[in-house]
């Protein structure tokens, strides 16, 4: 069963920005497989990476001379897009897939959820999630989150 099927489209003024969603459970599920992917990736192309560079080395130099440290902005392209999800449920937090990865699957059940969530104590009931948009570098990024009840080994029929 199709619990969350979402789309989105963002730039980089959604960048440090969250994005909530939710999605209710019932009893006869027994895992959930939350599958999130976004596109692209990441900026290429050095001219196009350069101006985020230089703003952020100039921000994180705070001012500071940068001939003490030097850094060349074109060592780190390309710049990556990050978007990670975070799940709590009943106000308990679940954790966070805090990945680079622009294809992701996550499973959960109260036995065993995937790395960097623990198991929820019962599916049952109402979850919360959080996008979070820390790096929109593309000039356009769409992404797609769906989340799906499953029986023990079965799709949940709708």
């Amino acid at each position: 069963m199709i619990l969350l099927r979402k789309n989105y489209q963002w730039t980089p003024a959604d960048t440090k920005t969250d994005i909530p969603f939710s999605f209710e459970c019932t009893e006869e599920i027994k895992e959930i497989r939350i599958t999130f992917s976004f596109s692209p990736n990441a900026l290429y192309g050095e001219k196009d990476c350069l101006l985020y560079i230089e703003k952020a080395l100039n921000l994180y130099y705070d001012g500071q001379d940068r001939e003490l440290e030097p850094m060349k902005a074109s060592g780190f392209c390309p710049l990556k897009n990050l978007i990670t999800i975070s799940l709590s449920k009943e106000k308990k937090y679940l954790g966070n897939a805090h990945r680079w990865q622009d294809e992701q699957i996550h499973i959960l059940t109260t036995k065993d959820a995937s790395p960097g969530f623990i198991p929820p104590e019962h599916m049952a009931g109402k979850w919360e999630g959080m996008l979070h948009l820390h790096a929109v570098c593309t000039p356009e990024c769409r992404g797609e989150l769906t989340v799906e009840g499953r029986m023990e080994h079965a799709v949940v029929s709708c």
